[in-house]
């Protein structure tokens, strides 16, 4: 049986048993009942053909009238079927978001559509649509990233903790834990937080932790550490050293100790041995490797 043909008699419940058995076996089926679930709102008019050719005929010098040859009464609902599978691969193009994830241990560089260049550090995550980007220039960070806006263009990062706004300029966002951090190196950033909103220009931060604002100082770099595999904190929690160690060595680190003081400074994220010995001399701990699991505790 013709394919369009089946699917019409399919769609109109038009299948004795035998039919709809063989029909359900097809590999295609589980796509088919996709295509009627989504377009079960939507009705098609149904025509006429009968009447569409007799007004023909009517309209027809009877003398020389010529025979019409009747159209196969399945093709309006072939029709209507191809419109239907045509609007919902559009809705889907239409709808669809880009996703660039940077693994565990990794990196990951891509462009947006307006040629704004953006770095992921391990670990992070970026969502946007690329169908309406001029429209809808917004992207969705879960984790940290660098980005190289192109001149002219602007858009919003949008992070669980806040928003930033730029326009041709070069800036670090990490947003983890309920923390924000945000750096310009170029041009100038807008952050806004819940009610707040600030400007940062060339070597300015601000960094917001759980609706808290926090005070860092200015920052002379040129781009962030963590592009040359050295990651700067600025009074954070040890265990928020440690998640970005495990990112970046992609390895598991146990903390069996109390560390109330928050760290302030640069962890190298290339070699793990002199990484442990920073967080070792400044904590008092020890550490034990077995494999890929690291335990630090109290000496």
């Amino acid at each position: 049986m013709n394919e369009n043909v089946t699917l019409a008699k399919w769609l109109n419940d038009e299948m004795n048993d035998k039919e709809l058995k063989d029909f359900m076996a097809l590999p295609e089926y589980a796509t088919y009942s996709k295509i009627k679930e989504f377009s079960g709102q939507l009705t098609v008019p149904q025509a006429d053909m009968d009447a569409l050719y007799q007004n023909i005929a009517r309209n027809r010098n009877k003398a020389h009238q010529p025979k019409v040859r009747k159209l196969n009464p399945w093709m309006p609902r072939v029709a209507a079927i191809l419109v239907l599978a045509l609007g919902i691969t559009f809705f889907f193009y239409t709808t669809k978001t880009t996703t660039q994830i940077a693994e565990a241990g990794k990196m990951d560089t891509f462009l947006l559509p307006d040629n704004s260049e953006v770095v992921l550090n391990a670990g992070s995550e970026a969502d946007y649509k690329e169908f309406n980007w001029d429209s809808n220039r917004k992207l969705q960070l879960n984790g940290e990233a660098y980005f190289k806006v192109a001149k002219g263009k602007t858009f919003d990062v949008v992070t669980p903790v806040g928003t930033i706004t730029v326009v041709g300029t070069q800036f670090n966002v990490r947003a983890r834990n309920g923390r924000l951090d945000v750096t310009c190196f170029e041009g100038k950033v807008k952050v806004t937080n819940g009610k707040e909103t600030v400007f940062l220009t060339p070597g300015k931060t601000v960094a917001y932790e759980n609706g808290t604002k926090l005070n860092l100082p200015d920052v002379k770099a040129t781009k962030p550490g963590w592009l040359n595999h050295e990651t700067y904190f600025g009074k954070v929690r040890l265990q928020e050293v440690i998640s970005e160690m495990e990112r970046q060595y992609n390895v598991t680190i146990n903390l069996n100790a109390k560390a109330e003081k928050r760290f302030n400074g640069t962890i190298p994220m290339n070699n793990i041995d002199n990484a442990l010995d920073q967080i070792i001399l400044v904590y008092h701990l020890q550490a034990k490797k077995e494999g890929n699991i690291i335990t630090l505790s109290a000496e």
